[in-house]
C-alpha cells in the first residue's frame, strides 16, 4: 500500500506540477537547471519563489500585521503639541529604546520646530518619557528632549527623518548611529543626507559634511551589514514617481548616491507611489531583507503600509502586490488617513512587534491649524506579526505540491514553521538531485504535521535524523492541504 501511495504522489509531483506558482518559478528561469541552493543550517523563509522548482495548487499569501489598537505613544508634552513624526525602535540588549521626532506649535514652521526625543519601555507596550536633564525647553531640563538642533557651524540644523541603528563593530564612541535630513551651508540646495553618532544613544554628534548628496523629506533606513561590514542606506529617490533607492559603502562618512531598487508596478493601484523605506535586514534568517514603505494613493490622498521582500537587499519583489500590510482604520479612527511604519522591531517569543504611526489626517491635510487640534495628532501604535510569518505557501481543500531545487544543507533534522486547519496537514519528503524519491524518507513515509507551530521537527518512518544527507544535494518535496507553510530549517 505504501509503495502504491508513493508512486501516486510522485507521479503528481513530477509529472503534474505545471500550474500555479511553478509557471513563474525558478524552474522557468534560464541558467537555473543545474543550480544548487546553499541553505546550510540557516532558516529559510518562503517570501518569494526561490524554493519552487515545480508546483501545483499552491499560492503565496501575504499575512497582514495584526493591529493592537494601542496608543503606544501620544502627544502629551508641550514640545509635542503639534504632532509626533518619524521614529525608531530598538531592543538594545534587553532594553527597549525609542527615538522620535515631534513638533511644537510655537516653533512651527521654523528651522527650530523639531525636538529629537527619547523613550524607554520594559515590556514594549508601556513606554516612559524619562526626564533626562540634557536640553533646556521653556527654562527647564525636566524633559526627554535630546536636542532641537545638532551639528557644528555650517552643519547645524534640526533632525528630520532620522533612522537610528546600532553599530556593534564600531568604536565605543560611535556605537550608535543615525541618518537623517540635514542642512549644510555651501551646498545648493542646502539639504543633504546627514550622519550622526553617539556613545550612548543620548548625546549625539553630527558629522560636519553630508554623508550622501541627495535629499528627500521622509525617513531614512540604515544599518551595518554583519557580513561585508558595509554601511547600507535606503531613502527616497525618483522612479515612476516617488521610489526607493539604496547605496552601500565601507565608510559611514561618505556614501555614493542612492540607486533605484524599488518602485511601484503596473499591478499596483493606479496613481500611487512610495514614501519612506522602513527597511531592515531580517535577523532570524540569513538571506531575507524586508521593507515596509507607505504607498501614497494620490486619488484618495491617503497612505497605507505595504511589504516588499528581498534575498540580497538589492533585488526586491512585492508579495501579493497591492495588498496592504497595515491597512487604514475606519473613518473616525486615529489611523484612518495616513500610516507610516517606524524603523525597527521587537521580538517577543513567537511574535515580532512592529510599530507604526497613524493619523486621521490625509497627506495634504497636514497643516498647523489641523495639527493643533489634539484629535488630529499622529499616534504611535503596535502591530503584531507571527515569527517568520510575513508570507506563506498556502494550499486549500485541493492538495498542493511543490518541489525545491537541489539544496545543500547542514543539520540533523528538518524543522518547519507552519499552521494547518483542523482538516489540514503538511508532509515533506527527500528526493535525490535528479528528483528520485529516497526510500524511507519519501512523502509517503512522513508523519503528517498538523496544528500551529513556529518550530516543529518533521518525522519519517525512518526517524528524524538526516545526518547522512548533509552536504549532498537533495530536493525537498512538500504536500499541503488547508495549510500555510512559512519557513523551514535544517537544524544541528
Amino acid at each position: 500500500m505504501v509503495s502504491i501511495l508513493r508512486c501516486s504522489l510522485m507521479v503528481c509531483l513530477l509529472a503534474g506540477m505545471t500550474a500555479g506558482i511553478g509557471q513563474n518559478s525558478a524552474a522557468g528561469k534560464a541558467g537555473d537547471a543545474n543550480r544548487i541552493v546553499e541553505v546550510g543550517s540557516d532558516k529559510q523563509l518562503f517570501v518569494d519563489e526561490t524554493f519552487f522548482e515545480t508546483s501545483a495548487n499552491i499560492s503565496m499569501r501575504l499575512h497582514p500585521a495584526v493591529k493592537t489598537g494601542e496608543h503606544t505613544l501620544v502627544s502629551d508634552r508641550p514640545w509635542e503639541d503639534a504632532t509626533l513624526n518619524w521614529f525608531s525602535v530598538m531592543d538594545d540588549e534587553g532594553i527597549y529604546r525609542m527615538w522620535y521626532e515631534c513638533y511644537d506649535v510655537a516653533g512651527w514652521p521654523t528651522p527650530d520646530d523639531t525636538s529629537f526625543c527619547y523613550a524607554t519601555s520594559k515590556d514594549g507596550i508601556q513606554w516612559n518619557k524619562p526626564s533626562l536633564g540634557i536640553f533646556s525647553y521653556g527654562s527647564s531640563t525636566d524633559n526627554n528632549i535630546l536636542f532641537r538642533q545638532v551639528g557644528t557651524p555650517g552643519a547645524h540644523s534640526r533632525v528630520h527623518g532620522a533612522g537610528v541603528f546600532k553599530d556593534p563593530a564600531a568604536a565605543p564612541e560611535a556605537r550608535y548611529k543615525a541618518v537623517s535630513q540635514g542642512l549644510f551651508e555651501g551646498y545648493e540646495p542646502p539639504y543633504r543626507i546627514a550622519g550622526m553618532y553617539s556613545a550612548d544613544g543620548l548625546r549625539w554628534t553630527r558629522l560636519p559634511a553630508p554623508i550622501c548628496d541627495v535629499f528627500a523629506d521622509s525617513q531614512y533606513s540604515a544599518w551595518r551589514d554583519p557580513v561585508s561590514g558595509d554601511y547600507v542606506l535606503f531613502g527616497r529617490v525618483a522612479g515612476r514617481g516617488r521610489a526607493i533607492g539604496r547605496a552601500a559603502s565601507a565608510s559611514f562618512e561618505h556614501v555614493t548616491p542612492l540607486e533605484l531598487v524599488l518602485d511601484t508596478e503596473a499591478r499596483h493601484p493606479p496613481d500611487c507611489d512610495l514614501y519612506n523605506p522602513s527597511a531592515f535586514k531580517y535577523p532570524c534568517a540569513e538571506n531575507v531583507y524586508l521593507m515596509f514603505p507607505s504607498l501614497y494613493h494620490h486619488n484618495t490622498d491617503t497612505l497605507d503600509i505595504h511589504l516588499a521582500v528581498s534575498r540580497d537587499g538589492i533585488h526586491w519583489s512585492w508579495p501579493e502586490c497591492g495588498k496592504p500590510f497595515v491597512s487604514l482604520g475606519h473613518a473616525g479612527d486615529f489611523d484612518s488617513g495616513s500610516l507610516y511604519m517606524g524603523q525597527g522591531y521587537i521580538r517577543s517569543e513567537k511574535e515580532l512587534w512592529m510599530y507604526y504611526s497613524g493619523s486621521p489626517l490625509k497627506h495634504n491635510e497636514v497643516e498647523l491649524d489641523t495639527l493643533a487640534k489634539p484629535q488630529n495628532r499622529r499616534i504611535y501604535s503596535r502591530c503584531v506579526v507571527r515569527l517568520d510569518g510575513f508570507v506563506s505557501v498556502d494550499a486549500g481543500d485541493t492538495e498542493g505540491y511543490f518541489i525545491t531545487p537541489p539544496l545543500r544543507f547542514e543539520g540533523a533534522r528538518l524543522v518547519l514553521n507552519c499552521r494547518t486547519e483542523d482538516s489540514g496537514s503538511v508532509r515533506a519528503g527527500l528526493l535525490d538531485a535528479e528528483g528520485n524519491p529516497i526510500p524511507g524518507w519519501d512523502i509517503a513515509d512522513c508523519a503528517p504535521v498538523t496544528g500551529d507551530h513556529v518550530a516543529t521537527t518533521v518525522t519519517w518512518h525512518s526517524g528524524t535524523g538526516l545526518d547522512r544527507f548533509q552536504n549532498t544535494p537533495v530536493k525537498l518535496a512538500f504536500t499541503l492541504r488547508n495549510a500555510s507553510l512559512y519557513a523551514f530549517q535544517f537544524m544541528r
